[in-house]
């Protein structure tokens, strides 16, 4: 099998490119800051009930954020393999003459 080339992606491609890792860094960020964030940071653990919910809680927001940033950067790269593959044109922005 013969490598695969790559063509460099168009300026909206590279566009795109460049605000979904922008956008993965900052959920990863912010997934980073809600495992950092500890329960005793808003109370007395043994005089708020709600203190084990709070500390399940920010486990799971911190997995989802995390899980939101990979799924960013495979939408965007499975909407780049599709460009790719029809040529790099929209289905309805032909040429004139091609009509």
């Amino acid at each position: 099998m013969p490598p695969r080339v790559t063509l460099p992606p168009s300026a909206q491609d590279a566009r795109r490119i460049k605000r979904s890792r922008v956008l993965s860094y900052v959920l990863v960020l912010l997934a980073a800051v809600v495992f950092s964030l500890r329960p005793e940071l808003f109370g007395d653990p043994h005089t708020q009930p709600a203190h084990a919910l709070l500390h399940a809680w920010r486990i799971v927001a911190g997995i989802v954020l995390g899980v939101a940033a990979l799924a960013v950067q495979v939408v965007v790269g499975v909407q780049w393999r599709k460009t790719l593959r029809h040529g790099g044109e929209a289905p309805g922005n032909r040429a004139p003459g091609d009509r």
